[in-house]
């Protein structure tokens, strides 16, 4: 586990002041790949790692035209990898409001705290695009017409959509999926051109990924999911921060946290010495010199 927990990379991360100026666009972007690209490539790693039994398990699927494998799979794969794919997106998160701290600490603290909430979410993504996928690599065979291919395009447009909205907000509300999930509808049509910025990096991305296969295997590894999910997420966290308030709410926590903490501290400080005072331990008389030697076998 050095890689992940190495003294060298367990001290707080750089911050940055908050009086600065937040870069847009590309400088924004190359600005948290600069200070935060180590801590990317980690995660994406371990959600690589995730991935792995939805992605053999479609592999399977395709190659021996099984359903309900792409069901198992999609089932599955999806609830392995969506907790990893939650850390990574709240690695993400905190890169994008400029948040120092403890790299793995906190991955695997909001790793454990959302392990039970990824479940549901992970399970119904995991079939919709195990269904897709299959799909796709189906429809040749079919001889299928411009409409339906089409109609699948809309379908991982939308899905695609959604899941940009639904991991951030697993990672950062305490809400059922259903409500997640409206959650994030309303986000991806309220925020339509960013929504759509999201979509295309995303779509960019897994296409070249499909169009040089099987030569991409070597360098998915290293690029996995962190490379579409920075700049997309990136896209999307202005309309994230304006609908919940993200980083004035995390502060206010911050503050109270605070608050509570000089409290106490006070009272520690400022509680009175019990009275009378305890009587000293009185010197034994005449007392032996005890062995040092541990005799813990000999008993």
């Amino acid at each position: 586990m050095g890689l992940f927990s190495s003294d060298r990379y367990s001290r707080p991360g750089p911050g940055v002041n908050p009086d600065t100026p937040r870069k847009k666009g590309m400088s924004r972007l190359l600005e948290i790949l600069g200070r935060d690209l180590w801590s990317f490539f980690r995660a994406g790693l371990l959600a690589f790692a995730g991935m792995l039994p939805f992605v053999l398990g479609m592999v399977l699927a395709v190659t021996s035209h099984a359903v309900l494998l792409v069901v198992l799979a999609g089932v599955v794969g999806g609830m392995i990898a969506m907790p990893e794919l939650v850390a990574m997106a709240d690695t993400v998160l905190r890169s994008l409001r400029d948040e120092p701290g403890y790299w793995w600490q906190t991955y695997r603290r909001v790793w454990k705290r959302n392990l039970k909430e990824s479940l549901l979410p992970g399970a119904i993504a995991g079939v919709v695009f195990g269904i897709q996928i299959f799909t796709l690599f189906h429809l040749p065979d079919l001889n299928a017409t411009v409409v339906t291919w089409v109609m699948l395009l809309v379908s991982l447009i939308l899905t695609l959509g959604l899941f940009s909205y639904l991991l951030p907000q697993i990672a950062l509300l305490d809400l059922p999926f259903f409500g997640i999930l409206k959650n994030s509808a309303l986000l991806f049509l309220g925020y339509l051109p960013r929504s759509a910025g999201a979509v295309l990096i995303q779509l960019v991305y897994w296409a070249l990924i499909l169009l040089f296969f099987p030569l991409t295997l070597y360098i998915l590894p290293l690029t996995s999911v962190w490379v579409p999910l920075v700049p997309s997420l990136l896209c999307i966290y202005p309309a994230l921060n304006k609908s919940f308030d993200i980083e004035k709410t995390i502060t206010k926590m911050r503050e109270d946290h605070l608050q509570q903490a000089l409290a106490r501290d006070a009272a520690s400080e400022s509680a009175p010495e019990p009275w009378p005072p305890a009587p000293a331990a009185a010197e034994p008389q005449d007392a032996e010199p005890q062995d040092s030697t541990d005799t813990t076998a000999d008993r």
